[in-house]
């Protein structure tokens, strides 16, 4: 049983009471049959009153049938009349007025009709409540739906705040590079003039000028500028820069470089080997064989992975620029970004106590979708 429920047998039942002490004030005693018979009156009417707003509104003065509303009200006001009145007969035959008449029917009609009015008045009020009802839930739906759209378009919004910062970074520091272009050429010019007459006196000394002579002439070639450049490109510079520390410490220190597979067939964003490969050597120790820094990359089914691992220097401070530590890696997370979809690439950091391991990772197969 539900609530409503429960709230009309409790109004029916103070009804009922209502009337009964309303008998006993008026005719100043208390007689069972006569409170029997206000009963089987109360019970008539509460039967016409439910056939009315449980179906012969609902279903035909919505439909604006109203004749046959008429004529079914005054059917089962009639009906319930007439058998209200043979029950007092059937189990009161000697209560006064117990005769069935003409009068009696038409009296018990006109007294059973009003609450055909009660259960119109009743029948309209629920229907305003539920037309109520359904405009607030489509209100609040509206709403809702409002509150939902408000909340994509803020996320919309962020995204595309987040890409024109982006995009205006990126911007800026290709603006910086067309600035700085004059001084990387006028080097690169020099280097080979510096090359041709130094190599008369060393083979060794001309051979480190050519080297970064050529390292100078990729980094400021347009290529480099570009979204993306060649991958065995990329990795060709990044083993020039390392045959270059190499010779300048007089291979006394140690990098260990190895490449398994073929990456003559993809493109990469310029100068993030380089970059990690950079900040290894600028921050690791690698002067003893078994703390070699080791740069391993790989592409297997077209997963490139490319991973440098470093022994953390004890004396950090020691180091030049030593709390520009990270920045390098963090530039390059925001040129990815510009580039490749954040489910195509990645870049772990793993910072242990004695090692410093960075992994970079591109799916082309995702890229290629």
């Amino acid at each position: 049983m539900n609530k409503k429920s429960k709230v009309h047998i409790i109004l029916w039942i103070l009804y009922v009471i209502y009337y009964q002490l309303s008998y006993i004030i008026v005719s100043l005693k208390f007689d069972l049959a006569t409170s029997i018979v206000i009963l089987l009156n109360c019970a008539c009417w509460i039967m016409i009153f439910y056939c009315c707003t449980l179906f012969i509104y609902p279903r035909f003065l919505i439909a604006k049938r109203y004749i046959v509303v008429i004529v079914l009200v005054f059917l089962t006001v009639s009906i319930f009349s007439i058998i209200n009145a043979y029950l007092i007969v059937f189990f009161f035959p000697d209560y006064p007025g117990a005769e069935i008449n003409q009068e009696r029917l038409t009296r018990n009609f006109w007294s059973a009709q009003i609450f055909t009015f009660y259960a119109l008045g009743y029948y309209f009020a629920q229907k305003s409540i539920n037309q109520q009802i359904e405009i607030a839930a489509r209100d609040q739906e509206i709403a809702e739906q409002k509150i939902a759209i408000a909340e994509k378009e803020a996320k919309i919004a962020k995204q595309e705040l987040e890409i024109a910062i982006l995009a205006k970074e990126k911007a800026l520091a290709e603006m910086a590079f067309l600035r700085a272009q004059i001084n990387p050429h006028f080097m690169y010019n020099t280097l080979n003039m510096i090359f041709e007459r130094v190599r008369k006196a060393s083979r060794e000394a001309g051979d480190i000028v050519l080297a970064f002579a050529e390292m100078l002439r990729y980094a400021t070639s347009t290529k480099s500028q570009e979204d993306e450049v060649d991958l065995e490109g990329e990795l060709d510079f990044v083993k020039q820069y390392i045959e270059l520390h190499l010779q300048r410490f007089h291979y006394k220190v140690y990098i260990d470089f190895e490449e398994d597979g073929d990456f003559s067939y993809h493109r990469i964003v310029p100068m993030v080997l380089i970059t990690i490969v950079e900040n290894g050597i600028k921050h690791g120790v690698f002067d003893e064989p078994e703390i070699a820094f080791r740069i391993r990359a790989t592409l297997m089914d077209e997963v490139f992975v490319f991973t440098a691992t470093n022994k953390k220097n004890p004396y950090p401070n020691a180091i030049a620029d030593a709390g520009q530590t990270g920045i390098g890696i963090k530039n390059i997370k925001k040129r990815l970004l510009t580039t490749y979809p954040a489910e195509a690439h990645s870049i772990e950091i793993i910072d242990s106590e004695e090692d410093y391991t960075v992994v970079f990772t591109v799916n082309f197969n995702l890229l290629k979708k």
